[in-house]
């Protein structure tokens, strides 16, 4: 009796394929868009720090860093806000720009409550971008950003073809630091998980790694460097927990083997 494709890792790929000529025409247009964007933040950054070098030396070479940059911040708080938020947006949508120096920025210019507000909204607002982006464009464009093994493995993962167990191992993977967040993020909308309900688990899941390191790099920023020093501790023991779990996924034991995903 032939399998229903609903109970196999291949549906994932039914869901998302698109003529290999399509598919190139996806991948190629997508990293082109993304090399733009890269040129674009670049000459931004580096216009900005010209024009600013000074004012930063000062504020990391003060008796009071907070206090410096809360001055160099005034005036200026709403563009920063909107820049922060876009580069999160970006960050996520790009996936291999690393994410945890923004999460320092933010915590270090905003605080740690506000800075970590202003990344979960980014987070929030990519995983909407990134959703209809895969829906329409298909598997192309996950490929257009990560690397087909990696997406491979998660298409073998029994717990995602179904939705309560779909969205159950969204919270747990969202969760725990050391998993790469971005690439379920361009994954999760082949699944059978809804839209809503995956931005919403995804977004809450994210709370306590972004604000962990938000409230790490504001205490460095106040001088409580025990207490940031904890902080950091307790995301490294984190993420390494997180990538030996995320592995463990991987290698059978909690995703069973090919055997028996398919019910063999």
């Amino acid at each position: 009796m032939a399998k229903d494709p609903k109970n196999t890792a291949e549906h994932f790929h039914v869901r998302g394929l698109r003529p290999p000529h399509e598919a190139a025409r996806i991948k190629k247009a997508l990293r082109t868009a993304a090399a733009v964007i890269l040129v674009l933040l670049a000459a931004v950054a580096v216009w900005f720090l010209a024009r600013n070098l000074t004012d930063l030396v000062a504020i990391f070479t003060s008796d009071d860093p907070a206090a410096a940059m809360d001055a160099f911040l005034d005036g200026n708080r709403a563009l920063g806000v909107a820049v922060l938020f876009g580069v999160q947006v970006v960050q996520i949508l790009l996936a291999f720009i690393p994410g945890g120096p923004m999460q320092m920025v933010a915590g270090a210019l905003y605080g740690g409550f506000f800075g970590g507000l202003i990344l979960l909204a980014g987070a929030a607002a990519a995983s909407l971008l990134i959703w209809e982006l895969v829906t329409r464009l298909g598997q192309a464009a996950i490929e257009a950003f990560h690397d087909k093994q990696s997406a491979g493995r998660l298409f073998r993962i029994r717990a995602f073809r179904e939705e309560k167990s779909a969205e159950a191992l969204t919270w747990v993977l969202f969760l725990i630091p050391g998993v790469p967040k971005d690439l379920l993020t361009y994954f999760a909308p082949l699944t059978p998980m809804k839209r809503g309900r995956f931005i919403l688990i995804s977004t809450i899941a994210r709370i306590p790694g972004i604000f962990l390191t938000t409230f790490a790099s504001s205490s460095l920023m106040n001088g409580n460097f025990w207490a940031s020093a904890a902080l950091y501790l307790l995301m490294f023991a984190g993420a390494l927990g997180g990538g030996w779990y995320y592995r463990r996924l991987h290698s059978g034991k909690k995703g069973g083997s090919q055997k028996q995903k398919d019910g063999e």
